[in-house]
């Protein structure tokens, strides 16, 4: 499915009205530019007799979802970027009217809640309008694009790992190893081979037991090196088989990833590195698992480079002295482009991330969009080589994504070829640690000698605290957090009064849309709003909102009252639009925005209908103290074009660097931050335009740290790769929390901190384990208390004693941790230190975090620590069985959960950046329900609410609201590939869950702007093992042309069809969102507003999909098809210039009693004059009225005869009559 595709020009004017307001066109990230695809909503309609639930909103589609690419910036799912006015205000000369409630995308009232959802009788029929409007970021109705169809199917077909009896060639044994003086495992030794050959022989045997087991399994990739085992698809009803067989001890899914440095390398310290001792990485290998490494580009020259022994290797073609390994690992779907070590349409990031950590020193990069000429670019070991191993290969709506088999194959080779590190900037939402094969693999790379470092992710604007991802959770693995750089590439602005100070001069200005000229070419007035006296007689509050109750309604500001001037903003407590309609009211000419995220200034990740920017919250402090001082006023001038601003501000954790601690576990991650903000590197020209970029994203900075663990592998080849990473950790220094570095950031965001090479260079002590994760202390029962032994071991120069210390970042009353005061560390020997957490029966619940330090001397290391106190909610909530469907009442009851997580923030951060997420305060229900056998997934889902509520599932582990189980546990879609990314749809679930008990807890909170109340009725839908799409037939084949309205039926037995995913592609390269959908009989209405082109005479071949519930949790790759759950299909329907009428219910040969709904789908040139609707002769109803081309009518069957019926429906327009015919049975 590709939705991203624009439409041709001639035709943007039937997708758009108001240009301002309403628009088409792609969703492109590059660099800082960035473009929104936007439609127009259908309008409201009533529809009568079927209930229609949700109707009566506003139907106008602002813009939709942005995807992270390839910036690897994660956009801002935050409450700002959600509500609108709830009032009327001009929108750029329309008048739009919104509704307050936020987060009600997903689920319409249902009416009435008894009824079963699974009968499929028309007189049950519920047309439920499907709402599409997540704020600002909503779902709208007619796109542009196409819906790409798969080759070849394969629902219902599993992709696993199977790890079998024999520890790895890695896992193996230390004597495996080629000398004393090398951690390095050397595959080519004779043990080694000889080790090799008995896998091999043991595989063989398991794979024969397979095939007379399950004879329709299939092998792809099999493993011996990091893993002993094979990827294997199946038949999903053969998983419990496959766990059966006696060679497999375990089955791990195919889990799916995404694509997650002129003076950066200074700001870690390795310019120290290269003058003190000369070291750049000389002799070392990088493996670099991407999506391919450029090995033209001017930043890895081979000049002064020639082959190590043995080399190259791999496609040869795509080699130099420098790149020295080009290899490919071919996903599911990838075609011939699979093959290729790159792919020149489609890499970029590869490419990049191998430039930070060993582009040649010196590189000049030539200007492009985002970038001046800068030069004299290096990466952190220049000197070191590279191996390209590109996995990133398979397509998807969002890019080109890698999976567990391809990742691990890679894994393997780049121990084979001899890499000494391996940077993988990739990651995704983390699974069960026990389900996850890339936990194991990340062992045996650290087992094999070589270092892993791993990104952390790009999550936390999204998910909070809890968003580190996969493989990055891995314990062996080196994961990175991201910090700003010393400097930006962006626009600018100047204060331009002859008393400005300088830190007024060139602020970075991050914008929308590029800077009017009007801005550049003269002074321009700023003004702060906050100086404004508004309409109650008391200064417009600075942040433009409405009144505390419904802060996303018109405010103060009064008309005309700044006309012409911009206006100086706070971000926070409503929506950016509202920001903006406030401002136009005024008679602004545009606003800045100031910050209130710590870091350089974020962009707005949407078109507002005036021009806007943004500034760092420590910038915009500087202006409004300025402007505070001259009366609220100063001239300024905009800068277009992006330059390089010092701005001396280091260090800064970013707003989108993923936080531990891990979701399952709770261990302290990420490990270590360095530079991944506003980073310059080598790119691919044919991908991005030009052969440098300026990225931001963990992905950035993990190529830092891996280019400093190979400047200390050169320098101390017989260290392990655990000794690297405990010299990294416990010498890294504080990284920042906020804009003015004055607070260091928490260990759950920075870890053990930013890189200091120079210092990892003298450790003088090594630990183990490198940061302290205790369990979780739970004072439900009394006090209680944990223990772990810390190891220090002299590194050399570390032997003496050492004063132990506390750190302390965050602490709870009540709560303690327990140290010796001292510890003498033997020269050349190991010490313990034993580390006590303990909490009172009435200790406050919370996380407690920070380090514990060893002092000797003016020597200080530290080893981060975390653990939360509790007292579960769910352990006192009570616990009913789960059933395929049963309904609730969270209005009913006492509440014992606020919160849920990890991760804790699944609906964005609240709108002022600060305080609780989130505020369940409904009468939850717990669910119980145990898994006894492997299965490939499970879940619930809100099927239904009543009016105004919004009812919400968590899947957790244990009986503890602390436990939910990943991004799939919580009710937000999970899956990147779907429409509905990042909105609450209402399901919750896990895919490869473990065999226990589990439970689903449903709840409901307060709207996030008015605190009302969203508690209410529901119905739970379950399921366990869904692994087929939803079945989709399309009704109306044959319709009048203009704009009739098309009708499908769509059904799933297994977890429910998800309404949002509805879409058909016609026209060639439009897409249009159904309307409505009714759950009991399946009836998808897609009505074609007057914004999208309409259909033509003739037969137009198109296509259209559907999703299931169970596709939102699909963070798992199921089988071959990257999408398993959704269902692409080609569709035929013919316009004609005749009247047409297809019948929608009852549906054929179906069973009716009582008051049963008549519906049908009738179009024709002229108005129609009239529907009658006939039992046989008997003249039922006559209808003169439809709505978007349904008509429907009520039938009595009461006094009708039991047994078979033919109904008949005739329409009459201009002197025409057409009829359709339906054939049912009444029943009794």
């Amino acid at each position: 499915m590709d939705e991203q595709i624009q439409l041709p020009a001639e035709d943007l004017p039937h997708l758009g009205g108001d240009s301002r307001a309403v628009g088409v066109g792609a969703d492109v990230a590059c660099g800082n530019q960035r473009r929104i695809d936007r439609g127009r909503e259908l309008a409201n309609v009533a529809l009568d007799p079927f209930p229609l639930v949700g109707e009566g909103e506003p139907g106008a589609a602002i813009g939709e979802t942005l995807r992270d690419r390839p910036g690897d910036r994660a956009l801002v799912g935050d409450a700002e970027d959600e509500a609108a006015l709830a009032g009327e205000i001009s929108h750029g000369g329309r008048v739009y009217g919104f509704s307050a409630t936020l987060r009600g995308l997903r689920r319409a009232a249902l009416l009435p809640l008894a009824a079963a959802l699974i009968l499929a009788s028309a007189a049950s029929a519920t047309l439920q309008s499907i709402r599409r409007s997540y704020g600002e970021f909503s779902l709208p109705r007619v796109r542009a694009g196409t819906l790409k169809i798969a080759a070849a199917s394969s629902h219902g077909r599993l992709t696993v790992l199977v790890d079998l009896r024999l520890p790895p060639l890695a896992a193996y044994n230390r004597n495996l190893f080629s000398a004393v003086s090398t951690s390095r495992l050397n595959v080519r030794s004779s043990s080694s081979r000889a080790y090799l050959a008995r896998l091999a022989h043991a595989q063989s045997a398991a794979a024969a037991e397979l095939e007379r087991a399950i004879p329709s399994a299939r092998i792809s990739y099999r493993y011996r090196v990091v893993l002993d085992g094979f990827a294997v698809s199946l038949p999903a009803r053969k998983l419990p088989a496959l766990a059966r067989l006696q060679a497999v001890t375990k089955i791990y899914p195919s889990v799916r990833y995404a694509l997650d440095t002129n003076q950066s390398p200074a700001i870690i310290g390795a310019d120290q590195i290269w003058a003190t001792t000369g070291d750049r990485g000389d002799g070392v290998k990088i493996g670099v698992v991407d999506d391919g490494i450029d090995q033209s580009n001017p930043f890895f020259s081979p000049t002064g480079f020639s082959y190590p022994a043995g080399f190259p290797r791999g496609a040869t073609a795509f080699t130099t002295p420098k790149v020295i390994v080009a290899r490919a690992f071919p996903g599911p779907g990838s075609g011939a482009q699979g093959k290729l070590p790159l792919y020149r349409q489609a890499s970029f990031h590869g490419t990049h991330v191998a430039g930070i950590a060993a582009g040649d020193a010196g590189t000049t990069a030539p200007a492009g969009p985002d970038h001046p000429t800068i030069t004299g670019l290096s990466g952190v070991a220049p000197r070191a080589w590279l191996g390209n191993y590109r996995v990133f290969n398979t397509p998807t709506p969002t890019g080109y994504d890698a999976f567990t088999p391809q990742i691990v194959a890679a894994f393997e080779s780049a121990v084979d070829d001899g890499m000494d590190v391996i940077n993988f900037s990739g990651g995704g939402p983390q699974v069960d640690p026990l389900s996850d094969a890339l936990v194991e693999a990340v062992r045996n790379v650290s087992n094999a000698g070589v270092v892993p470092v791993i990104a952390a992710g790009n999550d936390r604007d999204d998910w909070g605290l809890g968003s580190v991802g996969s493989p990055g959770t891995a314990p062996d693995a080196i994961s990175v957090a991201a910090v700003s750089n010393s400097h930006v590439f962006a626009p600018s602005l100047s204060v331009t009064t002859s008393d400005a100070p300088p830190t007024l001069k060139n602020v970075p200005f991050e914008d929308i849309l590029p800077i009017p000229d009007a801005w550049t070419s003269a002074d321009r007035t700023l003004t702060d709003v906050g100086t404004i006296v508004g309409t109650d007689g008391s200064p417009v509050e600075r942040h433009l909102c409405g009144p505390a109750s419904n802060p996303n309604s018109r405010g103060t500001l009064p008309p005309a009252s700044a006309s012409g001037t911009i206006l100086l903003v706070s971000r926070g407590i409503c929506a950016f639009t509202t920001k903006a309609a406030n401002a136009q009211i005024g008679g602004a000419a545009g606003i800045v925005l100031v910050d209130n995220r710590p870091g350089e200034a974020n962009f707005i990740p949407l078109q507002l209908p005036l021009d806007a920017g943004m500034v760092s919250d420590l910038d915009g402090a500087r202006l409004r103290a300025y402007l505070d001082s001259r009366g609220g006023r100063a001239a300024v001038r905009f800068v277009k074009a992006f330059n390089q601003l010092n701005t001396g501000r280091s260090g800064i954790i970013t707003s989108f660097s993923s936080a531990g601690p891990t979701d399952f576990g709770h261990q302290l991650k990420p490990d270590l931050a360095a530079p991944g903000g506003q980073i310059l590197s080598a790119t691919l020209p044919e991908a991005l335009g030009e052969p440098f970029a300026v990225f931001d994203g963990t992905s950035m900075a993990t190529p830092h740290v891996a280019g400093a663990a190979a400047l200390l592998v050169a320098r101390h080849p017989t260290w392990t790769p655990a000794e690297i990473k405990s010299a990294l950790m416990s010498t890294a220094g504080a990284a920042w929390g906020d804009t003015a570095r004055t607070q260091e950031a928490s260990v759950l965001l920075e870890g053990a901190g930013l890189v200091n090479v120079p210092r990892a260079d003298d450790p003088k002590l090594f630990t183990t384990p490198v940061s302290l994760s205790f369990e979780d202390l739970d004072v439900t029962a009394g006090s209680a208390r944990h223990s772990l032994l810390l190891e220090v071991q002299d590194a050399g120069g570390g032997g003496g004693t050492w004063t132990l210390g506390l750190q302390s970042q965050a602490a709870t009353s009540g709560a303690f941790v327990d140290l010796p005061a001292t510890v003498a560390v033997p020269p050349g020997g190991a010490a313990d230190i034993p580390v006590v957490i303990r909490a009172d029966a009435a200790a406050a619940t919370g996380d407690n975090n920070g380090f514990i330090t060893l002092t000797q001397g003016s020597d200080v290391r530290r080893v981060p620590y975390y653990f939360a106190v509790g007292r579960p909610g769910a352990e006192i909530t009570p616990v009913l069985p789960l059933k395929k469907f049963q309904t609730g009442d969270t209005r009913v009851g006492k509440s014992n959960i606020g919160q849920y997580r990890f991760p804790t923030s699944p609906f964005g951060p609240p709108p002022t950046y600060t305080g609780a997420p989130m505020d369940e305060n409904g009468a939850e229900k717990l669910y119980s329900l145990h898994i006894n056998q492997p299965v490939a997934n499970v879940g619930a889902a809100i099927v239904g609410v009543s009016a105004g509520a919004l009812v919400e599932p968590w899947l957790l582990g244990s009986r503890n609201e602390n436990d939910v189980q990943g991004y799939a546990g919580t009710p937000v879609d999970a899956n990147l590939l779907t429409n509905d990314y990042r909105l609450d749809v209402g399901v919750a679930g896990a895919v490869f869950p473990r065999e226990k008990r589990y439970y689903i807890a449903v709840d409901s909170g307060r709207d996030i702007f008015t605190g009302r109340s969203l508690a209410g009725a529901y119905e739970l839908r379950s399921w366990v093992n869904d692994v087929t799409p939803p079945k989709f037939k399309l009704l109306t084949r044959r319709v009048t042309a203009g704009r009739p309205l098309l009708a499908a039926r769509v059904t799933d037995l297994g977890s429910g069809v998800d309404p949002l995913s509805l879409v058909i592609e016609y026209r060639t390269n439009v897409l249009l969102g159904a309307a409505l959908y009714d759950p009991a009989s399946g009836l998808a209405l897609f009505g074609i507003p007057r914004s999208a082109p309409p259909v033509r005479r003739g037969l137009f071949k198109g296509a259209a999909l559907a999703a299931d519930n169970q596709e939102s949790k699909n963070v798992d790759q199921i089988g071959a098809n990257v999408l398993p759950n959704t269902t692409i299909r080609r569709i035929n329907v013919r316009g004609t210039a005749r009247p047409t009428v297809t019948w929608l219910l009852p549906l054929g040969t179906s069973c009716v009693k009582g008051s049963t709904s008549l519906a049908v789908a009738a179009s024709a040139p002229g108005k129609i004059k009239a529907i009658r609707f006939f039992d046989g002769k008997h003249l039922v109803k006559t209808v003169r009225k439809g709505t978007i081309g349904l008509y429907t009518a009520s039938w009595r069957t009461r006094a009708a005869k039991r047994g078979p019926h033919k109904l008949r429906v005739v329409l009459q327009s201009r002197g025409r009559s057409v009829q359709a015919r339906r054939n049912v049975r009444v029943c009794r």
